[in-house]
């Protein structure tokens, strides 16, 4: 996606994204998180403060502007209590002004899309953080390396869901023909840095005629706070137009649906 630097950066979706998973619990953020993480990717543009230094800038009539061989242009960061550091990103410029030393007055930035933002925060291996000042989302530079790879493997339509399934609702579960190998691999990869994931099956689910893979998750407390780990691991490997679903293995449907011999076990 281009950037066009005369138009406002404004970014209404993302921000009510991020707002609506402020106001829910973790269990409900994963359809929220998987909206956030296509948005930044697909169609967000991101304002970030920008100094200068000594550089000599000639700026052109549309926005643009030229620097001269050398410059040395640097991005303000924010700390963290480990001691690590962060890099600010922001929606719009009302979110930007709520960073106290920019409140007010003139303020020099740089209009980023994602590719933008990964390619700079590549040489750092650091993450960033967006609107730390409003509904603050803090993103690792491994999970943007996550989103870099679905992008580029034009998997940002795939969609992953706790799924619920409805009285009455005909489902059908049953053995994938064509095995996920990979994305099974991926999965059981992540599981064994997550000791409260005890087991997990894989199944092919239709429901009113549309197919997924269903992942059903055992785990030590509420499976569904895994689901996310889950899911930036299979999504890289997910096929294309294939989709997942995960439940609980503890639970109603998933109870049912945990049959046979988990692809992994801890």
């Amino acid at each position: 996606m281009g950037v066009d630097v005369n138009k406002p950066v404004e970014n209404p979706r993302l921000k009510e994204l991020l707002k609506q998973r402020s106001s829910v619990s973790q269990s409900e953020q994963l359809p929220i998180l998987n909206a956030i993480a296509e948005e930044m990717a697909m169609n967000a543009s991101f304002l970030a403060v920008v100094d200068f230094g000594d550089s000599h800038v000639e700026n052109n009539p549309d926005g643009t502007a030229v620097f001269k061989e050398d410059s040395q242009i640097s991005f303000p960061m924010l700390g963290l209590n480990d001691g690590g550091y962060v890099q600010p990103l922001f929606t719009d410029w009302e979110e930007l002004r709520k960073w106290d030393p920019f409140k007010a007055g003139d303020v020099k930035t740089f209009i980023l899309s994602f590719d933008d933002v990964y390619a700079l925060m590549s040489s750092r291996k650091t993450g960033i953080v967006l609107n730390p000042f409003g509904d603050a989302f803090m993103i690792p530079f491994e999970t943007m390396e996550h989103i870099k790879h679905v992008k580029d493997s034009q998997h940002s339509s795939a969609k992953v869901e706790h799924q619920v399934v409805q009285k009455d609702t005909k489902v059908t579960i049953g053995e994938p023909r064509d095995y996920p190998k990979q994305m099974v691999e991926a999965i059981s990869a992540h599981a064994k840095k997550v000791p409260a994931i005890k087991a997990i099956w894989l199944k092919l689910m239709i429901k009113e005629g549309e197919q997924s893979f269903l992942i059903i998750v055992d785990a030590t407390g509420d499976a569904r706070s895994y689901f996310q780990g889950i899911a930036d691991a299979a999504i890289p490997y997910l096929p294309q137009e294939m989709y997942i679903d995960m439940v609980p293995a503890n639970e109603g449907f998933g109870k049912g649906a945990a049959t046979g011999t988990p692809f992994y076990k801890a």
